[in-house]
């Protein structure tokens, strides 16, 4: 099983590469490199730039699949059996990304439908996230980490049921709004969900805490 995934892992990083020298001589030279709130293109560089997206792929899949093994109360392995998973996850947005990106530089992807497509899947990477959450053990790399939830594995596993929940609903909450908002409130909205969310997992978790000592 593990892999398969390790397989599926670097697949998705290498998919988007492939694309990008499939369609190599049909871009231009000069291509998107940035994104305004409308999702139309406002910065530009050559070509061979997207080339750094798979470099970013790349490098966090090794920050992901190896960083966690420095932890002296864990190794990876205890993590979580769906670790791997949330990595590719992780890994398979940022090749969405990557292929949404070309597409945009080959003028097939653009505006309403690449602002639209970036923020669902941003959402539904939360959503993701969220759903892998509860299985996360104490670790000082991964999850919820605060001075609270990793003194007290009770805290911990209380904080990552309950942000495991919240994020899924946030995710596909989110995901199923933000289509329906014109451009300028789509960032709004994202963060607003995001930040305020994390904010209330926050709380929760510390007034777990301050119970958990009575």
């Amino acid at each position: 099983m593990k892999k398969t995934l390790d397989f599926l892992m670097w697949g998705v990083i290498v998919a988007p590469l492939v694309y990008l020298i499939l369609v190599w001589n049909q871009l231009p030279e000069i291509v998107p490199t940035h994104f305004g709130i409308s999702g139309k293109p406002d910065a530009y560089g050559p070509k061979w730039t997207l080339i750094i997206l798979s470099a970013v792929s790349i490098g966090m899949y090794f920050l992901l699949r190896y960083v966690p093994q420095l932890d002296p109360r864990l190794n990876q392995a205890k993590l979580s059996e769906h670790y791997p998973k949330l990595i590719l996850l992780i890994l398979t947005f940022l090749g969405a990304i990557h292929i949404l990106i070309i597409r945009s530089a080959l003028s097939q992807v653009a505006g309403e439908v690449f602002n639209n497509l970036l923020f669902v899947g941003v959402f539904l990477l939360f959503a993701g996230i969220g759903n892998y959450l509860n299985n996360i053990k104490s670790n000082y790399f991964v999850g919820i980490r605060t001075p609270w939830t990793l003194e007290s594995e009770t805290v911990w596993r209380k904080t990552h049921q309950m942000g495991a929940k919240l994020y899924f609903a946030i995710g596909i909450i989110g995901a199923l709004g933000v289509v329906w908002l014109p451009a300028s409130w789509k960032i709004v909205w994202t963060l607003g969900l995001i930040l305020s969310s994390t904010a209330w997992i926050l709380v929760y978790s510390y007034q777990v805490y301050q119970k958990e000592k009575k």
